[in-house]
């Protein structure tokens, strides 16, 4: 007798981030990223353990989830709990499995490797130390990098209480405490001194100089919160790197804007954002990510074209500032 095991090709990267909107409750937001194709592993709810013994199913509030290009979708699961008392918690979902051919996730079996991912988070008097909700990561955990080319991503992480944040480079999880099997981080593969990886742990700029071989990666790295120099929560992503080859030798696109600025609360910020790009025969789309864009009272703008334009393009980014910023 001849016996098999089938798995479903499923995830690719991932975070938990949830939001205090009660004395001791919470609401999750647990955001993945899958195979579009892989239909038979689709979940419309997820398994979230919530660190205090129990557990419940998080449900997909897009639809059938985002179908974006390249076999991706973007799915997002929510769930809300109430705690029984102020502490530190530890969230997770586990999900199998993982796409198939990840080159650094025990390779060339990655695909039977559980997609596993967590948050801690510590709940505060709020009526002495205020609430206290995770940062926001505003890009997306895909992105796209060109064989022997440097490659940075930023996951423009926002916290809405305006805690510090801090970055740490990490091996992915399959489960609670449970590290991938044969991990190999992306500049192990085809090591050398024109392959290396960093994560700078204050701006969260991870920077790739020069991937070496083509193909699919992901690489996990956790963000952790601090308040007044105590460390209060972390946020692990696990992200998914595309090693394209048989890319045209392309320069990054050069943007005029202030590093830096100093205002004070209740001035208007008004800047003009100008990019062009070597590549002169290029066209460029201009936007905009960021805090500013996503606080509750009087959210910053950014008004340009909004679509591919021959260079220079420009965008007006506007922040009427006040004394809740």
């Amino acid at each position: 007798a001849l016996t098999s095991k089938l798995y479903a090709t499923h995830n690719r990267a991932g975070e938990i981030t949830y939001e205090q909107i009660g004395e001791l409750t919470i609401r999750v937001t647990i955001t993945t990223y899958t195979k579009t194709s892989s239909i038979t592993a689709d979940r419309d709810t997820l398994d979230l353990f919530w660190g205090d013994g129990t557990q419940s199913r998080a449900g997909r509030i897009n639809g059938r989830g985002d179908i974006l290009p390249n076999d991706i979708k973007r799915n997002y699961y929510v769930a809300e709990h109430t705690y029984p008392g102020r502490a530190t918690y530890h969230i997770s979902t586990t999900d199998p499995n993982r796409i198939g051919g990840i080159l650094n996730v025990n390779f060339p079996s990655s695909i039977s490797i559980p997609f596993h991912n967590e948050t801690t988070f510590t709940f505060l008097s709020t009526q002495f130390q205020g609430s206290n909700s995770s940062a926001i990561l505003l890009q997306p955990p895909i992105d796209y990098a060109c064989l022997g080319q440097r490659f940075v991503h930023n996951p423009n992480a926002f916290d809405p209480d305006g805690d510090s944040l801090a970055y740490e480079l990490i091996i992915p999880r399959e489960d609670v405490n449970t590290l991938v099997p044969n991990y190999q981080f992306p500049d192990q593969i085809q090591p050398g001194s024109d392959n290396v990886l960093t994560l700078d742990e204050k701006t969260g700029d991870l920077i790739w100089d020069a991937p070496q071989r083509a193909g699919e990666y992901n690489v996990a790295f956790k963000i952790l919160e601090y308040r007044q120099g105590v460390l209060l929560n972390s946020i692990i992503r696990d992200m998914q790197i595309l090693v394209e080859s048989g890319c045209k030798e392309n320069s990054p696109p050069l943007i005029q804007v202030p590093e830096e600025i100093c205002v004070i609360a209740g001035e208007e910020v008004v800047l003009e954002v100008t990019a062009t790009d070597p590549d002169s025969d290029q066209q460029l789309e201009l936007t905009a990510l960021g805090g500013p864009l996503e606080v509750n009272v009087s959210p910053a703008t950014f008004s340009n074209a909004g679509s591919y334009q021959d260079q220079p393009v420009s965008g007006l980014f506007r922040w009427l500032t006040t004394c809740e910023h």
